[in-house]
């Protein structure tokens, strides 16, 4: 789904050879905008999306895939995600820890959604992405469509995820983090709810502002592990 961009990326998908491609250029409403088109349109069994800048590890997804058929009752499945500069190499890698629905929303658990792989047939009780978010209508959207489901994780790289200066990442992550919390906050049934997201999200904040956790260097894999195991006694406890 191409938002009529002139980058060269329609005539690049133009020289593809291949009856299976389909796509769209055309004006649209925003990214996630143009994601909602795609799952309207998408046939398989099996849904995911990917962004421009970014490129599947194949044989991965195909190991996901027959995961997901040999095992009727995953929702969904996610794995890993290599990091790469705007050259192509490799910078580190993530390491996401396995599925919790209570962390992903007590803690704002990051989940590299590009690497998430879930069934065609969740869109219809759940319905699309909410394009009142700007950035974090992915996190709202698999809150919803992963509750009381089961989700499982691959201990290797689905992605390999492009990230340089220019990238929406690193251009808007106050923006993400806070639409994160909001998206949040919509499942707090109580104060006491609300009030350690907001205390949780508070702490990530004034960590992150020392340990940035997308700089381009291999030990930040390490402070993301970190960060993750803490979430998980969070949430545990």
């Amino acid at each position: 789904m191409d938002g009529g961009s002139g980058d060269g990326t329609v005539a690049l998908l133009e020289q593809r050879d291949d009856p299976a491609l389909r796509f769209v250029s055309e004006a649209d409403r925003g990214q996630t905008h143009a994601v909602n088109k795609g799952f309207e349109r998408a046939q398989g069994k099996f849904v995911g999306w990917v962004n421009a800048d970014d490129a599947y590890v194949p044989e991965a997804v195909d190991r996901a895939v027959a995961f997901l058929e040999a095992n009727p009752g995953v929702a969904g499945i996610y794995g890993f995600m290599d990091i790469v500069d705007a050259d192509g190499n490799l910078t580190r890698n993530y390491r996401p820890a396995p599925f919790s629905w209570r962390r992903y929303l007590y803690t704002g658990d990051y989940v590299p959604t590009p690497t998430i792989i879930f069934r065609r047939e969740l869109l219809a009780g759940t319905g699309l992405l909410d394009e009142s978010f700007q950035d974090a209508a992915d996190y709202d959207f698999y809150l919803r469509l992963f509750h009381r489901r089961r989700v499982e994780r691959m201990a290797e790289p689905l992605l390999r995820f492009r990230y340089h200066p220019d990238s929406k990442t690193a251009v808007d992550q106050d923006l993400g983090q806070g639409e994160a919390l909001q998206a949040r906050l919509r499942w707090a049934r109580k104060p006491r709810h609300a009030l350690m997201m907001r205390a949780i999200d508070a702490a990530k904040q004034a960590v992150y502002s020392v340990v940035n956790p997308w700089p381009p260097n291999r030990h930040v894999t390490r402070v993301a592990d970190g960060v993750a195991a803490v979430r998980e006694r969070v949430a545990s406890g």
